[in-house]
């Protein structure tokens, strides 16, 4: 009953075999242009983009595929056309958001499939140039053998591109140490409306009065940011919470440094999905991969007392706490991966995962010491159990169980 209602709200596609006059006019003159991507209005690729990890449906007018970031000039030189003028656009990663950010009824931009290469990684200054159709694994598969990473992390990682993931500003497990997806830009090519080619990253005074000097749509989009987070900086300090994680979307409270001798507007193009601009580069900041790791599966009586303990687990300042229901234990029992994590997972109704890094076993150690105290006290109301491990090959699976969450 409760699926037969769900299905009832999601809205059901009306495909519509044929595009547009307005859009076809576009795509054909885009042929026309330099444009060396694909470029596909037929219906089998439309339905394939007409869907992401949202409940959300909408039928898109035509895809492209560029494979450079002169393509993408090429898209926007043409959109600027008064007689494309109502033509819009909406960039596509991995199709993994959950609020539909990738959806839209005109045309999909789509990076992954020719701009998704490493461009260059620095090793001995921890940073790497990328195009935005890199999935996230995949970077990471390859930083490995440096041993390094890039550290923002999230549940579809083996399918969220770089540039989703700096369009949402993601974060997820790992967050309360290394921050958001923003934490971690050193600078950011990105094309503007206009076909404008903008190259951007954190510059001081100086720079900033230089760059709002310019003419053209990239100068008065500087002057614009820092006008308006001057002039409302003490409205921005109330409202913006003081938290690592809290939001996406525009973040001006993120745009000076706490010193104010510091402007970054990669701040406001991470979160802003895609509405100010479509990212073709970005260099990222790298971090060492912990040496040291221990993972705790914290058995509870119910979901509530899981709930109501996490916050007093924060005082132990994990790196990650994740917390699952009865529901998922469940639902992961007719999965595959269940029996590598049920000697682990007990007979808990849920869980606790709570993971702490550090440099090297012997600061680990002294980190969950008291931790380990707390869960063998008996008295502690509603923890049942729990089991510890070190164990990359143990660790894993019960990270991929959190992760096949959005699954079930």
């Amino acid at each position: 009953m409760f699926f037969d209602k769900i299905i009832k709200m999601i809205p059901k596609l009306e495909p519509e075999t044929t595009i547009n006059h307005t859009i076809a006019d576009f795509l054909s003159s885009l042929r026309d242009t330099s444009f060396s991507g694909d470029i596909k209005g037929d219906l089998a690729n439309r339905l394939i983009a007409s869907t992401d990890n949202s409940i959300y449906q909408i039928l898109p007018q035509a895809l492209v595929f560029p494979r450079t970031s002169q393509d993408i000039r090429e898209v926007f030189k043409l959109a600027n056309k008064t007689e494309f003028e109502s033509v819009t656009f909406s960039p596509r990663g991995g199709g993994t958001g959950t609020n539909g950010q990738s959806l839209s009824p005109s045309i999909i931009i789509d990076c992954s499939k020719y701009m998704n290469q490493v461009l260059e990684v620095n090793i001995k200054e921890q940073w790497v140039r990328v195009q935005p159709g890199i999935i996230l694994d995949q970077l990471n598969q390859i930083l490995a053998d440096h041993n390094l990473f890039f550290a923002p992390s999230l549940a579809p990682s083996n399918r969220a591109t770089i540039g989703g993931m700096i369009n949402t500003d993601a974060a997820g497990k790992g967050s309360r140490i290394y921050g958001k997806t923003s934490d971690h830009i050193l600078a950011l090519n990105w094309v503007l409306s206009d076909g404008t080619l903008a190259t951007s990253s954190q510059v001081n005074l100086e720079t900033l009065n230089i760059l709002k000097q310019q003419e053209g749509r990239l100068g008065e989009i500087y002057r614009l940011i820092d006008k308006l987070v001057s002039e409302k900086a003490e409205l921005i300090d109330n409202i913006f919470p003081k938290l690592t994680r809290f939001m996406t979307g525009y973040n001006l409270a993120k745009v000076y440094d706490e010193s104010r001798k510091y402007f970054d507007i990669n701040r406001i193009l991470a979160g802003s999905e895609g509405t100010l601009g479509v990212i073709t580069e970005a260099k990222l900041k790298l971090t060492k991969i912990p040496k040291a790791t221990q993972l705790f599966a914290i058995h509870y009586q119910n979901f509530d007392a899981a709930l109501r303990d996490a916050e007093h687990l924060l005082t132990y300042e994990p790196a990650a706490i994740e917390t699952v229901d009865e529901t998922i234990l469940e639902l992961a029992k007719d999965d595959s991966i269940f029996e590598e994590v049920k000697n682990f997972v007990g007979s808990a109704k849920a869980l606790n995962l709570v993971e702490f890094i550090a440099e090297n076993n012997h600061n680990l150690e002294k980190q969950i010491s008291s931790l380990i105290s707390k869960l063998q006290d008996k008295s502690k109301p509603g923890i049942i159990g729990y089991y510890k491990t070190d164990k990359l090959e143990e660790i894993k699976p019960l990270w991929l169980l959190r992760k096949k969450e959005q699954l079930y």
